[in-house]
This record gives structure tokens, sequence and C-alpha cells, in this order.
């Protein structure tokens, strides 16, 4: 069974065993007291001398032990794991998860080796909970995943598979680094996970009017239609609006310090002989007036629904939805390129 994250390490002594309590009272005017308790410790075992591990759950709202529960608390870890947000959703793992791996460590993990599909969402299919246990069913794109999350300080917690514990507990945070590159599944490298092939030359608009050789960049509001690279695959696409400094509709989920977000509604109507299936946000990049590029990351926003994980668009149906797109708070939106994930054009439109 796999699971959303990637593979990390951590360094490992021999066996260990604390127990601490964090306590935090705030008074209120009425002298009400608000305690909060958290603390949970384990031990990991390897080869070596020993040293003490200390394990600590975030403290949590409290969740309810039912379908909707877990569905709950299993979609905010996947988003905050998808947003790469590392530290948030090692957080939300069991104790005897995180007895596994060092939080620092977990992050450190991704720095030396970015996950290759971040930003893109898992989709909850399915939930089935026994008692204190519960399987959830997700996929993310065309890929399928079963994960585990237990009931725990009145909290659902994501489990990791037996085969990424087997891991945990055997290599060190160097060794999983450099097998993962020597594998080439780090975000980035060559011969790694590719979700949309390499850009070939933009399909431009052009007034029917112009001379061949003069090409002009669409506008907001026109249409392009690309291309996939299986025949019949055709998509008519428009951008009908930019957002700009759009409000996340999130918690867990918002720009970094620094940053914001820019979103940008697109139409996509298949006019093609064949179903169009894809996953939208792949497919968009956007360029600002320095050159520089942003991919689309996960987010929601109150200013519009986003196209989720993936569409599925029968012969001359349309959809409607929001790319979102993370940028400096200094950056100038001039560009929009998209096209379909498996294709070989992408239209080209200024945003500004």
């Amino acid at each position: 069974m796999q699971q959303p994250v990637p593979q990390s390490q951590q360094r490992r002594g021999g066996s260990a065993l604390s127990v601490a309590t964090v306590a935090l009272a705030v008074i209120a005017l009425l002298g009400v007291a608000v305690v909060t308790t958290l603390l949970v410790l384990n031990s990991a075992t390897s080869t070596g001398s020993s040293e003490g591990a200390r394990v600590a759950l975030v403290d949590l709202r409290a969740q309810e032990q039912t379908e909707p529960g877990v569905r709950t608390a299993a979609q905010q870890a996947f988003d905050l794991y998808s947003a790469g947000s590392y530290g948030e959703f090692w957080d939300r793992w069991s104790a005897q998860s995180q007895s596994l791996m060092p939080r620092d460590d977990y992050i450190s993990m991704f720095e030396q080796c970015p996950q290759a599909a971040q930003n893109l969402r898992f989709t909850i299919s399915s939930v089935a909970v026994n008692g204190t246990g519960a399987k959830v069913n997700a996929n993310r794109l065309i890929a399928a995943f079963t994960f585990d999350f237990t009931y725990e300080g009145q909290a659902w917690r994501y489990v990791l598979p037996a085969d990424q514990q087997q891991e945990y507990r055997t290599k060190s945070l160097d060794q999983i680094v450099q097998e993962r590159r020597a594998s080439k599944v780090c975000g980035g490298q060559d011969g790694g996970l590719r979700l949309t092939p390499v850009p070939t030359q933009p399909l431009i608009a052009q007034p029917p009017t112009a001379q061949a050789q003069t090409v002009t960049v669409a506008k907001v509001g026109e249409t392009i239609t690309v291309k996939g690279l299986q025949p019949g695959v055709e998509v008519a696409v428009t951008p009908n609006r930019v957002i700009d400094n759009a409000t996340s509709g999130n918690q867990f989920l918002k720009p970094k310090d620094g940053n914001r977000y820019i979103a940008v509604e697109l139409t996509l109507k298949n006019v093609g002989q064949e179903i169009y299936t894809d996953s939208p946000a792949v497919g968009g990049t956007l360029i600002d007036a320095e050159g520089q590029q942003h991919r689309p990351t996960f987010a929601e926003v109150t200013e519009g629904a986003a196209f989720g994980g993936s569409v599925t668009v029968n012969r001359g149906d349309t959809r409607k939805g929001l790319i979102v797109f993370e940028v400096p708070a200094s950056a100038t939106p001039a560009k929009l390129q998209f096209g379909v994930m498996f294709g070989q054009q992408k239209g080209e439109w200024a945003l500004s």
C-alpha cells in the first residue's frame, strides 16, 4: 500500500523511552481554566548507541469517530501534504508513526528530494471505519491509493504503511535520499515523474486578417483550441477572468509570507471526437513581467470553485473552474500558458 507522503528517514540510535506532559493553562475573566495536554513517546531501534526520541502529537480539534470525521481529517492531512506543508502533515501522524521519523528529518527529506507531484490534490473516493481504525481510498490523477488512519487522542491520525515503517527503521536519512536520487524519483530530476510534456512552441492566437508571419497573443476572454497527443482530443480553452490577491478558502493552506494567490478562471469545452480526461491544474503556467514561470498550486480560494483533482468531459460538454498560482507579492502577472496534460500545444494569453 502506498502513502501520499514521500519516503523520508530518521537517523536512529538504540532504544529509548521518555514521557513528557505539556500543559497550557489560560485563566479567563470568570476564572475558568482551560488545559491542553499533549505528549506521546515511543522508542525507535537500530544499530548503535541509544538516544532519547521525543514524540508529541499536536492538539487537534476533537473529531467524531465516524466516517465523516475521518473523511474530513484525511482530506486535511492530504491537502497539507499536497501543498508541501510537510511539518503540519507529520503533526497528523499517529504517535507510533512519529516515533519512526523526527519531524525535522521528514521536512529535510523533501528539501533534498522534492516530491514530483506536489500541488496535485488527493480526492477521497471512499472511507470504511472499523472501531478505532479506518481505510481511506483516494485518487491522485489516475493513480489509486489506500491509506490507514487510527483514532488517537480524539482525532483521526495517519498511519505509515508497513513497508515505509520498515524502511524508516533500517535506513538513515542520507541513505534514503541517496537511493531516491539514484532511482530518479525526486521532483525535477531527469528521468523522474513528468506530469506534463516538455513545452513545445506555444500555440498563438492569430487574427484571421493578419499575415502568416504576424502573430499575437490572445486576450482574456478569447478562445484557443489545443490538441492532445491522442487523436481526437481537442479542447477549446477560454480564460474568463483573472483574480489577483485571491483569498484562501482553506485555513490550512495559505500563501507563504511575502506571497499571494492569483487565480485564473477557465472554461474548457471538448470540441474533439474523444472524451477529454485531464487534471487542468497541471496544464497551466503563469509567467510574470520578469519572465519567471510559476506552476499552479493546490489551493482553495473564496472567489470561485477549483477544478479539483481531475475532470472528465464528454464531446460537446464544458467545465468551468479556477487554477491557482502562488507568486511573490511583487510579481506582476503577464501571461498564461495552458495546454492539455498530454499534448503538444499550449495556448498563450496576455494577462495585463
